[in-house]
């Protein structure tokens, strides 16, 4: 049996609370008068933020490396779509979803994207994972994938990549990006500046592809999932890649990521200055959710 949350039921609910939100809106309102703040200028850019929600974020428990299913939780890729509905009627700023691949490789794109639309949905961006070895997967990405020594890997990954750019056509997508957990547990296990001329030609490879109009993310994260070293593992290595690539790449900072005592501010400053911000990710206990730099 599906749960289906209705306008009526979220109107139903608020009807209870209008009248106190009203008062505090006036009275705010009197508050920034007095400073010559105008309140509806205000609710309009508050109106207009828009956050696309993860089809990952609407699973009950695991990580990216594991699964620990509970109950009621979406099993396919429309279950989450239904699901990221519920969330999009209940905070109305969520109505882009950014989808992961395989995870949510569709069978048959133009209903999947259907589907979406009649919900008042759409898909926003790709994301690629090469971070893990899937069922019948010919090569492994256990020593890396866009940046592994065995030229065949790195195709396979850039080749999976392609398959997101080419799903996202279809879905109506505009944005992609790409995380790498390539890294190493200990010194000596890779070179650390041929492992990223590797990663900068596989990320070339895939730039070239990059449809007309689109952006390319690239998402750098210290320490994840390698413990002594990872290839994209900074902010200014993200720069300089994303700044070798060309106008189309971007960085991307996930606010949940970062080494303690990090000054996340100065570093989004920073990329601002650069004209390199693509966007943020926001990370919380068991989630992710997405905000991109320019309005769709």
């Amino acid at each position: 049996m599906g749960f289906e949350l209705s306008e009526d039921r979220v109107a139903a609910d608020n009807d209870g609370r209008l009248e106190c939100l009203q008062d505090d809106y006036d009275h705010l309102g009197l508050q920034l008068a007095r400073r010559n703040v105008d309140i509806e200028a205000l609710t309009s850019r508050a109106a207009a933020f828009r956050v696309a929600v993860p089809s990952w974020g609407v699973g009950t428990g695991g990580t990216r490396f594991a699964r620990f299913p509970g109950p009621g939780e979406p099993r396919n890729v429309f279950e989450k779509l239904e699901d990221c509905e519920v969330v999009f009627k209940l905070v109305r700023s969520t109505p882009g979803i950014s989808l992961h691949i395989p995870w949510d490789r569709p069978q048959n794109s133009p209903v999947l994207r259907m589907f979406a639309e009649s919900r008042g949905l759409f898909i926003e961006s790709m994301n690629s994972n090469t971070f893990q070895d899937q069922p019948g997967q010919p090569l492994s990405y256990k020593y890396g994938s866009l940046t592994h020594v065995d030229q065949a890997v790195r195709r396979q990954a850039i080749e999976q990549n392609l398959e997101c750019l080419q799903l996202g056509l279809s879905l109506g997508a505009r944005y992609h990006t790409v995380w790498i957990g390539d890294g190493g547990n200990f010194p000596g296990q890779l070179h650390f500046r041929r492992a990223l001329d590797r990663y900068l030609d596989s990320l070339r490879a895939i730039y070239q592809k990059l449809p007309a109009g689109w952006r390319l993310f690239l998402e750098h994260k210290p320490y994840e999932p390698a413990f002594y070293s990872t290839v994209l593992g900074d902010w200014g290595t993200s720069y300089y890649c994303a700044r070798e690539l060309g106008e189309r790449a971007f960085s991307l900072v996930d606010l949940g990521h970062h080494v303690p005592n990090t000054n996340v501010e100065q570093i989004v400053a920073r990329l601002i200055h650069l004209g390199k911000l693509g966007g943020f990710h926001f990370t919380t206990v068991n989630s992710e959710t997405t905000t991109l730099t320019r309005d769709r």
